[in-house]
């Protein structure tokens, strides 16, 4: 007796700001032929989904850029930054319009990347800091609770509007974010 396809995807966050991973963590079923793989990718602010060509062969693990993205030309020297945003990515075999799974993968990279930097510019010191410090510290907190929710929303309860829009709003609050807080100690 064949066993039908289980179609999964692992898309993980990653550091890096030029590179999307994406791996075929599916089970095919035995017995099955595997006929006619289909990968499309809608990018962050676009309707119309990509297809990638030539198609994956099964077990893939894919590291995508804008090249093959199709965003950026062969001719570059360096590659660009993919965008923060919702991608969706439909990975589908025959019959393709019944054996398929769409995953909504929210990237935030470099969102991420930035709050990193703020916690970088900040000096914590081994004492307890005064209340403007602390102040600063719990906004940064909040920011990645958004963005840490706005991921969560998208991935898990494929809410993808309202994850969108808590993503925009952490960037927002990144983009007026101060760290200018110098360091000060209570005794």
């Amino acid at each position: 007796m064949a066993i039908r396809h289980f179609l999964a995807l692992d898309i993980p966050e990653t550091a890096c700001a030029t590179i999307i991973k994406i791996n075929d963590s599916s089970v095919y079923g035995t017995g099955m032929v595997i006929d006619c793989p289909r990968l499309q990718i809608t990018l962050p602010g676009t309707n119309q989904p990509i297809e990638l060509v030539p198609p994956p062969t099964t077990g893939f693990v894919l590291n995508l850029s804008g090249i093959t993205l199709g965003m950026q030309s062969m001719s570059t020297s360096t590659l660009m930054e993919l965008p923060d945003g919702l991608y969706t990515i439909t990975y589908s075999v025959s019959p393709n319009n019944l054996v398929y799974v769409t995953h909504y993968h929210l990237r935030t990279t470099k969102a991420k990347r930035r709050y990193f930097e703020e916690l970088c510019k900040l000096q914590l010191q081994t004492c307890e800091p005064t209340n403007e410090y602390l102040q600063k510290l719990n906004e940064l907190r909040y920011i990645f609770m958004l963005i840490d929710a706005a991921k969560a929303k998208a991935e898990y309860c494929h809410a993808t509007g309202p994850a969108v829009d808590m993503l925009s709003y952490a960037i927002k609050l990144l983009d007026s974010f101060d760290s200018s807080c110098c360091v000060t100690c209570n005794n």
